[in-house]
């Protein structure tokens, strides 16, 4: 009983750890992705006029989690599998200096 437990709980951490990756994970998952693949996620988000995002956050099911920004605005993006790509609610962005 303390094994699968123990199991449970190593499963939980590498789970959370793969999916808040920057890069691939290794393995097939459902958090897994090529670098072709996320090229093509991050092109789709500059296509729609998003800046700023050279860097998957989050990758999951073939949808890939981005931070970019638009118009003085911080957007966190899903873009989809085909390319389609949805923004959040904006947030101010911050001035870096």
């Amino acid at each position: 009983m303390v094994h699968r437990w123990a199991m449970a709980g190593v499963g939980v951490v590498l789970f959370s750890a793969a999916g808040y990756a920057a890069t691939p994970p290794s393995g097939a998952t459902v958090n897994s992705y090529t670098p072709a693949e996320a090229q093509q996620a991050l092109a789709a988000a500059r296509a729609a006029g998003y800046t700023g995002s050279n860097v998957v956050t989050f990758a999951q099911a073939g949808n890939f989690f981005i931070n970019a920004s638009r118009g003085g605005q911080t957007y966190s993006l899903t873009v989809t599998p085909d390319g389609k790509v949805y923004p959040s609610q904006p947030t101010p962005s911050q001035a870096t200096g």
